[in-house]
């Protein structure tokens, strides 16, 4: 079961430690996930675009999540940020077909500078708990 976290209690308890990368797409993985997230060049099973391609628009939102995202950390041991922009910023396509509008980003492996990458995500898609710290309403 994934243990989550509003952003206050992430920081404090030490959740949210992001190395800093000179680029979002400095390595060959950064490079693919972010053409999959902005311009994808083939079809997937899934995949979530960001409506605005830029990699500015995408870096921002990366350092959006990072300093005000809340955190989970999944069956895996991963720490993962979810920032909610409220504002449709991309879609979701599975096999094809047009799923949902985006309005969440989610920032993984934000602690590897070498793998650290973002994509939209919708808040439909999460539910409603509470911060196993303090008790804030968290979603995820």
């Amino acid at each position: 079961m994934s243990n989550y976290y509003c952003h206050r209690c992430s920081v404090v308890l030490g959740l949210v430690n992001p190395e800093v990368p000179e680029s979002l797409t400095g390595t060959s993985y950064q490079l693919e996930k972010f053409i999959k997230h902005t311009a994808p060049t083939g079809t997937y099973p899934i995949n979530s675009l960001f409506s605005d391609p830029s990699y500015e628009r995408y870096r921002d939102f990366v350092a959006t999540t990072i300093v005000s995202g809340s955190a989970y950390i999944d069956d895996q041991g991963r720490i993962n940020l979810l920032y909610f922009a409220g504002d449709k910023i991309g879609v979701t396509y599975e096999n094809g077909q047009l799923l949902i509008p985006a309005d969440t980003v989610e920032v993984v492996l934000h602690n590897n500078k070498w793998k650290i990458h973002a994509f939209p995500a919708n808040s439909n898609s999460f539910q409603q708990t509470t911060c196993q710290n303090c008790g804030s309403p968290v979603f995820y």
